[in-house]
């Protein structure tokens, strides 16, 4: 099976032109860019993440960094983004930069690399890495002041729509928050099988998680999720046919911490 593919960012699947944010999903969806049919092989599976799939203070108050997304911290540190995720098979690690993690990388952007526990001094502002897991860091600021209370669920309680405490997402057709607040779009799918899931914004909660496998667990709009099940369909888009691949998401429960 060929790799399916977009190659629009994840920022504009959320209130750009042609995306729409009026209803669950896009009036006119752009074109994909490349079709099943002439799209190359597909890219190669990196190896599966050793785990575990989290590490250090799960109860712990904080800023959640997802993966492939950025937050705006306090106290002028400016953003944080969350760019890789390292695992031994018994420790967890991320690398962390002061960049928005769109686009190409900035003169004087800094990384780091964390671990559960370790203090880091964003913008000047210290925090301490409360934790870490495959799909977000959790940041607390120093002294526990300021802390963010744990992220909320999305305002509209109808969305995303569950069918048998299941969301489906289908390639290349974002579904989208009533209220513009949310967007989730499947950017990619390959064989093995694994996808690509963009989640987009306007509090700064993007995601961009590539790769992911079923069974894996994903963040967005407050909630956590598993990853149940990914169809590679035929290649078609989705608008255009109901044989498009899909991603369903299984809800687990509140992000917590």
């Amino acid at each position: 099976m060929k790799a399916v593919r977009i190659l629009a960012a994840t920022g504009c699947v959320l209130l750009a032109a042609g995306c729409g944010s009026g209803g669950k999903q896009a009036e006119q969806p752009p074109s994909p860019s490349v079709s099943a049919t002439s799209a190359s092989a597909a890219s190669p599976a990196p190896p599966a993440d050793k785990g575990p799939v989290c590490a250090g203070d799960s109860a712990a108050k904080g800023f959640h960094v997802l993966r492939g997304g950025f937050v705006k911290l306090p106290g002028g540190a400016g953003n944080v983004s969350y760019k890789v995720a390292r695992s031994d098979g018994s420790a967890r690690s991320a690398v962390l930069t002061n960049g928005t993690g769109l686009g190409s990388a900035e003169a004087g952007t800094q990384a780091w690399t964390v671990k559960p526990g370790q203090a880091v001094t964003v913008g000047g502002a210290s925090f301490r890495v409360a934790q870490i897991c495959t799909y977000r860091v959790v940041l607390t600021p120093k002294g526990q002041k300021n802390v963010t209370e744990s992220p909320k669920p999305s305002s509209e309680a109808t969305w995303p729509s569950l069918v048998d405490g299941r969301f489906r997402l289908r390639w290349h057709v974002p579904d989208n928050e009533y209220s513009g607040q949310y967007s989730a779009v499947v950017t990619e799918i390959n064989p093995g099988p694994r996808a690509d899931i963009g989640i987009a914004s306007r509090d700064g909660g993007d995601a961009a998680y590539r790769d992911a496998r079923v069974g894996d667990t994903l963040e967005f709009a407050g909630r956590l999720w598993k990853v149940a099940d990914i169809n590679v369909g035929d290649g078609t888009p989705a608008e255009s046919s109901s044989h498009s691949g899909y991603v369903d998401l299984r809800l687990i429960g509140p992000a917590g911490g």
